[in-house]
């Protein structure tokens, strides 16, 4: 709609919500309940409760609550953790001269003259999960996204004991003649 005009709908009647804009406040969790439970992220003066509502609100549209169901609040969390680890690591990048947002990577192994120290990033990481894997809450996040939403199974087993044997036998009957076969 490049150059359309939109016509002012006039003064809204009494009681009207006001029109959406941007992104929905977080109706899941807040800063000072997400520092609590991320007490890493507790320095307010080095992650400003503005940046956190931001990160916040938007990990609430990221998490649909009909997938998430109870664990809405800990996959908004942990998304935020990632966000805000994610967002110091690019300042810190910026600090040192860096030009901000320019991805550098993240070291992979570190010499002193004949000393040297390697980390294995592969052996936590989430296959297809991209930049996720590069703080331990968007591992996190991404293993419960696994999970959320999945509901749960059955399982039966035949024990040795001839008891657990006649009780999956009967159960097991009563499933097929349930479903007609």
């Amino acid at each position: 709609m490049s150059g359309a005009v939109v016509a002012d709908p006039g003064p809204m009647p009494a009681g009207t919500p006001p029109i959406p804009s941007g992104i929905p406040t977080s109706d899941v969790t807040d800063p000072p309940t997400f520092r609590l439970h991320f007490t890493a992220f507790a320095d307010v003066t080095k992650f400003p409760d503005a940046q956190v509502q931001f990160f916040i609100d938007m990990a609430t549209v990221m998490c649909s609550p009909g997938v998430w169901c109870q664990l809405r609040q800990m996959g908004v969390e942990l998304l935020t953790a990632h966000f805000l680890t994610m967002q110091q690591w690019m300042m810190q990048g910026a600090a040192g001269g860096a030009v901000p947002g320019m991805s550098t990577g993240i070291a992979s192994s570190k010499s002193v003259s004949k000393v040297s120290v390697s980390y294995d990033q592969t052996m936590g990481s989430m296959e297809g999960w991209g930049p996720f894997n590069y703080t331990v809450y968007g591992r996190q996040y991404a293993w419960y996204a696994q999970l959320a939403g999945t509901g749960g199974y059955e399982t039966l087993a035949v024990a040795n004991s001839d008891a657990m044997v006649g009780l999956v036998w009967t159960y097991a009957r009563g499933v097929m003649l349930a479903m007609g076969s």
